[in-house]
């Protein structure tokens, strides 16, 4: 009888399910809402997987774990999440061991942006690579790393924090306390909050004005349509964050030398827009001693990865290749 991980994922606004199999392949997910309360949520998740279970036919005595995938900051080895402004009484919660007595089974914890990196690893865009990144392009920029197939956590839980990397000391401030982030010169958030600035403050003429005007915001679409449409201020911003976001994955590569780098999120809904940019910055940028041999892919997942890569981490906890406990 065939073997399964669950895979929970959990979200502000929604907890998606996925169960995996010893074969490495993934059930079709499904979510729920995230209720606003601990122990809603936490109801959410186990009645989630128990469904998970059910709807593919799976017995409790077949499902060897759960991985649960969770913003945070954690404590990995504890399986606490520390503290998760986005989720109503996350502070100082054991989650791991709540949700495993809820279920009856075991359960490991990891950040939700290593768990989607590993879920590109073991069923998308990285499925036939030993060494790998992910970089997550949104509100922010979050990241994982894997490094001889296992997952780089570092020496304190919060390796591979590539959004916190700096590309420009003395730069933008960040709300972690640093300046010149990664994320303030290449998230889709700040990028469009850069273009509104530099019309807002600066006076720079654009196309978007109108849309601020009408929205009071603009987005990393509205960015690459007028950039598109001809619009200077937006081409010079795109390629500004194209610029710096090879200046990241060049930094990456020379830290990791991994077989690719996976880009996911939704900046990358803008397809050759945003690799064209990149492949021509990085290539730039990219030391003379040797080729380029890392390649740049967008992710196969999309919004399952993190799901899928909980349960990975499942699969390695509680699989018959985990180490000893």
């Amino acid at each position: 009888m065939a073997k399964y991980c669950i895979g929970i994922d959990l979200g502000g606004t929604f907890i998606k399910f996925v169960l995996v199999d010893d074969q490495g392949r993934p059930s079709k997910t499904f979510q729920l809402p995230t209720p606003d309360s601990l122990d809603g949520m936490v109801g959410q998740m186990v009645a989630g997987a128990k469904q998970a279970l059910k709807t593919n036919g799976v017995a409790v005595s077949d499902a060897l774990g759960a991985g649960i995938g969770s913003p945070g900051p954690l404590d990995l080895k504890a399986g606490i999440v520390l503290n998760s402004p986005n989720l109503p009484g996350m502070t100082n919660v054991p989650l791991r061991d709540l949700v495993s007595k809820g279920l009856g089974l075991p359960a490991v914890l990891e950040n939700d942006a290593n768990a989607a990196a590993y879920g590109e690893f073991i069923a998308g865009a990285g499925k036939d690579a030993t060494d790998m990144v992910l970089l997550t392009l949104g509100t922010g920029v979050g990241g994982g790393a894997i490094v001889d197939g296992r997952l780089l956590h570092g020496a304190h839980g919060m390796g591979a924090e590539f959004g916190h990397i700096v590309v420009e000391p003395g730069g933008r401030p960040c709300g972690c306390g640093q300046t010149g982030c990664l994320e303030q010169y290449a998230s889709a958030t700040f990028m469009a909050r850069n273009a509104a600035r530099l019309i807002q403050q600066e006076g720079r003429a654009s196309s978007l004005s109108e849309i601020l005007k009408r929205k009071g915001e603009i987005t990393a679409k509205d960015v690459n349509e007028a950039r598109r449409a001809g619009d200077e201020l937006a081409a010079e911003v795109w390629d500004e964050m194209a610029h710096y976001l090879a200046m990241g994955c060049v930094d990456l590569c020379r830290a990791f030398d991994p077989d690719l780098i996976v880009l996911g999120g939704g900046m990358t809904a803008a397809g050759e827009d945003l690799m064209k940019p990149l492949r021509k910055h990085v290539s730039d940028l990219w030391w003379k001693m040797t080729p380029q041999v890392t390649r740049i892919v967008i992710a196969a997942l999309g919004n399952d990865a993190g799901a899928i890569g909980a349960a990975g981490q499942a699969w390695a906890a509680f699989g018959p290749n985990a180490p000893a406990r």
